[in-house]
């Protein structure tokens, strides 16, 4: 269960890549269905916590890479064992339109990211000393107004689940199991943006804490 004060928007598949819209205030998710091979992009209102989806014609090699507005900008890739075959196209959320285009604009992320801790850095020490727990992998840590917020992992079976940590004003306010069995470290736990500290959980929910 997690705490009242998170909110969370249940997602039909797996999110495999998200893009932050400033201009929209909004996140558009890459919704993946490995058993069907389709892909869905939802349009994730940070106001209002609306979500709404649409099909958008896409193929199993095309990946999320950013947002301007409500365009949304991929790559396709175009041999599955050379990533350097590749070509880039947009889609238009509102129209629902696609065109190709020659290369991605600058996306410039408004969201504040943790920084990543290297496993066995001083930095990484000192947070597993604060947790007292001994950590088998990296770990990223963010001081956001009065809150610190880390996300950890810890051995479990053949994997390692990870978890997220909150701290307000010196006091553990919650701590969430955020993805079980995992086989390593991923960058990009979560993110801050405006008032909200926004993540993803089992890959199928999206979480928002508004701080």
């Amino acid at each position: 269960m997690l705490p009242k004060s998170i909110k969370q928007i249940s997602v039909d598949g797996q999110v495999w890549g998200a893009a932050l819209s400033e201009e929209q205030k909004c996140m558009y998710l890459e919704v993946r269905k490995e058993e069907k091979q389709s892909i869905t992009i939802a349009r994730l209102d940070l106001e209002k916590l609306k979500i709404k989806s649409v099909k958008a014609d896409l193929e199993w090699w095309d990946r999320l890479v950013g947002a301007w507005g409500e365009e949304l900008y991929f790559v396709k890739y175009l041999n599955k064992n050379d990533p350097t075959q590749r070509s880039f196209f947009c889609f238009d959320f509102k129209s629902k339109r696609k065109s190709n285009v020659d290369m991605l604009p600058s996306f410039d992320s408004a969201a504040t990211h943790p920084d990543v801790y290297e496993h066995g850095s001083d930095f990484f020490k000192t947070v597993s000393d604060f947790l007292s727990l001994e950590l088998p992998l990296s770990c990223e840590y963010l001081e956001w107004r009065d809150k610190i917020i880390i996300s950890y992992y810890l051995r479990s079976g053949n994997g390692f689940d990870r978890y997220l940590l909150l701290i307000n004003q010196g006091e553990k306010e919650w701590k969430v199991k955020q993805d079980e069995q995992m086989k390593g470290f991923s960058p990009g736990a979560f993110f801050v943006f405006e008032h909200q500290l926004i993540f993803i959980k089992d890959r199928n929910e999206v979480c928002v804490y508004t701080g």
